[in-house]
């Protein structure tokens, strides 16, 4: 593991950009312009979801890029403009920062790259970050839509949950699209935009609550009358394998 967590900050016009210190002598401005990637013929890929998300190959490995998009209401107002209150808070550098504490960590989770805010319109900034790519993999939603989960992997799934929930990390939208089925059967959880560390408690039990409102609906989306229960204990089997007593008593 490379020391992510300690960023270097870089003036940015209208704004800045948070950059892992291994990178921060290659920093551009033009990372965070998806047309001068396309233009270097770098763009592999294109994802969906609420943010706009471009896959690339890069001199420094496979990375990708997203551009914050709101959801909900808010999106009428403006989708990809957020009201500025200090740069610490600006959603790029808060989440680039909490997935540096919890990759330096060993957790399962995107290696980050970089960040980047402007602001304008006044009272308003846009945002943008920049992360690894991680090994083939499909979400777990597609997976159970299909219902072709593989069976290790319900395990595997809680266990990482279990890592990251003793590690403080509240994944505010934990569903079954941000988690990540490697084919090599590993488990990585992503997008912790407006997540946030705080001691383990009764929010972990929400947080698995959530997850299973996410994969039953999934189920029942293609048909099922929602996730095996079968399937679910063995998630919560894993969980409770790897997670330290003040964590699985809330489980």
């Amino acid at each position: 593991m490379t020391g992510t967590a300690n960023g270097v900050r870089r003036p940015l016009q209208g704004g800045a950009m948070l950059v892992d210190a291994a990178l921060a002598g290659a920093a551009d401005a033009r990372w965070f312009d998806p047309s001068w990637w396309e233009a270097a013929g770098a763009v592999v890929g294109r994802g969906g979801g609420r943010g706009a998300v471009w896959y690339l190959d890069t001199p420094h490995g496979g990375w990708v890029l997203r551009r914050y998009r709101r959801g909900g209401l808010a999106r009428v107002l403006s989708s990809e403009h957020y009201l500025w209150t200090g740069e610490a808070r600006t959603r790029a550098f808060a989440e680039w920062r909490l997935l540096a504490h919890l990759y330096a960590e060993g957790l399962p989770v995107p290696r980050p790259v970089a960040a980047a805010y402007r602001r304008g319109p006044w009272p308003f900034y846009s945002a943008w970050l920049l992360t690894s790519r991680l090994p083939p993999n499909r979400t777990l939603r597609e997976l159970c839509s299909e219902d072709a989960v593989p069976a290790p992997a319900w395990a595997e799934t809680g266990r990482v949950l279990a890592r990251l929930h003793a590690a403080g990390a509240c994944h505010t939208d934990l569903n079954a699209g941000n988690v990540l089925v490697g084919d090599d059967g590993t488990v990585h959880v992503l997008d912790f935009d407006q997540g946030y560390r705080r001691a383990p408690g009764r929010w972990t039990r929400r947080n698995l609550a959530r997850l299973k409102r996410s994969l039953d609906k999934t189920a029942r989306e293609a048909g099922r009358d929602g996730v095996g229960d079968g399937q679910w204990a063995e998630l919560l089997s894993g969980y409770r394998e790897a997670a330290p007593p003040e964590v699985s008593g809330d489980a």
